[in-house]
């Protein structure tokens, strides 16, 4: 009987597949400024492995973008049940449906085969899933099995004025964002070029037959960054490197009331049982730390176009 030989795994073998795949996971993300420090540290490292497993199959980014969907949607039923163990399942799936929000963009920037309507999907995506989550939430408190002592009014409302609230910031985080990695670090288009090239795309295709999905995503996405309303009738232009240097850690400090901040303090309060932690830091906590912010940054941008207008010296 004839031997096999077997290869003996080296530590230089080791270390050079490490390399490899490390070198695959940066390539799969976002410029890393690009990523709230949660979804960057935390979702992407677990999101990489099924990455790894999907990769090779033929499942698209847009088939995992509804897969996040539905996972949601069945969170947002546990929700809707209201007792401790169906709040403790919804916050797991919760986060798996996280995770699944980032495999979709990663196995789109490996496979290059990411578009535009694709981005507008993974964005409606999460609009959907907090929608089934907070009527989850509003049907399982109205079962009396979680009180709230703090409130004696509808937690309708409540959840009414969290979800604006959570939509507020989302908005926020997502124009300092953008115009961050645009004028700090020209990676992107601002949030005015993006209206310019999504307007340029429904004209190009609202006299096509069909595209009708595309259609509509395109006129929900334009109506969206209509809504981002702080300077968007005007192109904004800055120093770069004064830009970068004055808002680096401004952008790490917004992320810290972005959606994926939201989701971890809902999951955690869904996961004790104590949705009163959700309330008391989507309601309170971050709005006054927006307002903070804000004025914080409304000062940087306007020390920055004062110095940008300045002559230069002969």
């Amino acid at each position: 009987m004839s031997k096999k030989k077997i290869k003996k795994v080296t530590l230089n073998d080791i270390s050079a597949y490490n390399a490899k795949v490390f070198k695959e996971f940066k390539r799969s993300l976002k410029h890393i400024i690009f990523d709230e420090t949660l979804t960057l540290y935390i979702l992407r490292p677990i999101a990489f492995i099924f990455v790894k497993l999907l990769y090779k199959t033929s499942v698209t980014p847009n088939q995992v973008s509804l897969m996040s969907i539905f996972v949601g949607l069945i969170s947002g039923y546990f929700f809707s049940r209201g007792d401790y163990t169906s709040f403790i399942i919804a916050g797991i799936l919760y986060f798996f449906c996280l995770v699944l929000d980032c495999v979709d963009g990663m196995i789109a920037r490996l496979k290059k085969n990411g578009t535009a309507v694709g981005r507008i999907i993974d964005g409606f995506a999460d609009y959907i899933v907090g929608i089934a989550v907070y009527v989850g939430l509003g049907i399982g408190f109205s079962k009396g099995l979680v009180q709230i002592d703090f409130w004696p009014y509808s937690y309708w409302l409540l959840l009414s004025i969290s979800a604006i609230s959570y939509i507020f910031h989302a908005m926020i985080v997502d124009y300092y964002r953008v115009e961050f990695m645009s004028h700090g670090l020209g990676k992107v288009t601002s949030v005015w070029e993006e209206r310019r090239i999504f307007t340029e795309e429904m004209d190009r295709i609202k006299h096509m037959q069909g595209k009708w999905l595309d259609k509509i995503l395109i006129a929900v996405y334009l109506l969206y960054t209509h809504l981002q309303i702080f300077h968007l009738d005007e192109q904004e232009h800055y120093n770069r490197k004064a830009y970068y240097k004055s808002n680096k850690l401004m952008i790490l400090l917004w992320f810290w009331i972005g959606p994926t901040a939201h989701v971890f303090v809902l999951i955690l309060s869904a996961i004790l049982f104590r949705p009163i932690i959700y309330f008391v830091f989507t309601i309170g906590l971050a709005n006054i730390y927006m307002l903070v912010l804000w004025i914080i940054q409304v000062k940087i941008k306007k020390r920055l176009r004062l110095e940008f207008k300045k002559p230069e010296s002969v």
